[in-house]
């Protein structure tokens, strides 16, 4: 005999256990009828067919891999997935693991007609679900429209009379407290932890934690506006507070959020990532303490440099300032400029303009040719050709924005200066990009590596803080040059 494990499924719609027993009774006797043994059972109560989130599915699948059982039989396909996608999908699974999905109440062949036909009737089965999840939202949005109550469970504070919502005596004074409390400058941990210690469950009967409160303080149903889903309607209901009260806990949100952004400021340690330690070559990071109030940089492997960032900051600013001295700036301004020089800045617009006086010069030839006695038949078609370009390019001219401004040498210096006069701390990472490859941190130095040329050809630590050693017997100057790069002492 073939052993066989048998799937079955209702959804939450219209079926409950005897919808099993049912699967159940027929799938067991085709068993016995055509050479199958039931091995092994897999039910998912309360799951759609429309989707492969099913746990006993997902075991089934699973164990075909165990090779426990060689078919799965079930009452009907639909039964195995309502999805033509998912169907196709766990079948192939199912067949790369020897395992045939087998139907108690429809016969398929292995011809081509009978994998036709199956593929068919999959398509059904998957129709017949999105047209009853239409029938389903259309019965539920007729039910809201009398005034019913759609949703699976009433909220905090209501209960159901006759499927409309009504409000519940002993829960409602609940909610008329925490919306008061809320409102007066109480924050939601006090509350929640205030409602559990007096052992008041919510409304699945469990302890309260802040996603009750935050949907009770956005839910205007207590204001007696009832919504649901995507219906495009509001319908009244039995108000438990007053709009005032509920705007006022709006407001009381609004501030909260607008108090924790604030206290949530990420700072921006704009030197990580250019930073390395003196002692152990390790990246020196920033870090908070005191609940994000206090910054400053240190080594990961804490070897015991820790400064503060803001000072840092202004250390490595002034250091730089003393490189960038005005015939620095000057240098650098013409060496930019020299770059920028190099290439076609021609924009969309200068192109077409270019393209468009072209064109212009080849048609009034033409036409001077025409009325020098060329052969007009010869010309008409290049004449034609012409104007239709010129007019295609005028339309496209229209369209782009106007030509970027070329750049002068004197106004590469002037933005130059600009950086670096306004730069602060929140605009350093600009300098710290353009012109640092590497920042030190010694025990009692900031050693800031300027690369002059390619940023790939700064020496090792070792080299480094040897030039620096050297330095320090000299104590001649704070910039240290070297071939291709140098060195800031701050």
């Amino acid at each position: 005999m073939k052993k066989c494990a048998f799937y079955g499924r209702y959804s939450s719609v219209m079926q409950n256990e005897q919808s099993i027993e049912g699967q159940l009774h027929v799938c067991r006797q085709y068993a016995e009828q055509n050479g199958f043994e039931i091995v092994g059972e897999y039910i998912d109560r309360a799951y759609s067919g429309t989707t492969d989130k099913r746990p006993e599915f997902q075991r089934m699948i699973n164990d075909s891999e165990k090779g426990g059982f060689e078919a799965v039989l079930v009452y009907k396909l639909d039964r195995f997935a309502r999805n033509r996608y998912y169907s196709t999908l766990y079948k192939k699974k199912l067949r790369d693991n020897g395992v045939q999905v087998v139907s108690a109440t429809e016969q398929f062949t292995d011809t081509p007609e009978g994998i036709l036909m199956e593929s068919i009737i999959e398509g059904f089965d998957e129709f017949y679900s999105a047209e009853l999840g239409r029938k389903l939202q259309r019965g539920r949005e007729m039910s809201f429209r009398k005034g019913k109550f759609v949703g699976k469970m009433p909220p905090y504070g209501y209960k159901l009379i006759d499927d409309r919502l009504a409000v519940d005596e002993l829960t409602a004074p609940i909610v008329r407290e925490i919306f008061e409390r809320y409102a007066n400058g109480e924050k939601q941990a006090q509350i929640i932890t205030d409602l559990n210690n007096r052992k008041i469950p919510n409304s699945t009967g469990n302890k309260w934690i802040k996603g009750n409160l935050s949907y009770m303080f956005k839910n205007k149903i207590y204001i007696g506006k009832y919504t649901h889903g995507k219906i495009p309607l509001e319908m009244p209901c039995p108000a438990i507070i007053s709009e005032e009260l509920f705007e006022k806990v709006q407001k009381a949100k609004s501030e909260s959020l607008h108090r924790a952004r604030e206290s949530k400021t990420r700072f921006d340690y704009i030197l990580t990532g250019h930073m390395t330690c003196a002692k152990c070559g390790a990246a020196v990071c920033g870090v908070s303490m005191g609940h994000g109030k206090y910054h400053y940089y240190h080594c990961h492997k804490h070897c015991g440099h820790r400064l503060p960032a803001d000072k840092l900051h202004e250390r490595v600013l002034s250091a730089i300032g003393e490189y960038l001295t005005d015939d620095k700036l000057e240098q650098l301004a013409a060496a930019a400029y020299a770059e920028y020089s190099k290439n076609d800045w021609n924009t969309e617009r200068e192109l077409l303009e270019r393209e468009y006086e072209e064109t212009d010069k080849k048609l009034k030839n033409a036409i001077n040719a025409i009325l020098n006695g060329v052969d007009s038949q010869m010309l008409k078609g290049t004449v034609e050709q012409l104007e239709t370009r010129k007019n295609e390019l005028f339309l496209q001219m229209n369209e782009v924005s106007a030509p970027a401004p070329k750049f002068s040498a004197e106004q590469f210096r002037f933005s130059l200066e600009y950086i670096i006069e306004t730069a602060h701390s929140k605009s350093l990472k600009k300098i710290i990009d353009t012109f640092v490859n590497r920042i030190i941190i010694d025990d009692d130095r900031v050693i800031i590596c300027i690369n002059l040329t390619d940023k790939d050809c700064l020496p090792p630590l070792e080299q480094i803080m040897f030039s620096v050693k050297e330095y320090s017997c000299s104590l001649t100057q704070n910039i240290i040059f070297k071939d291709s790069w140098l060195l800031i002492v701050a």
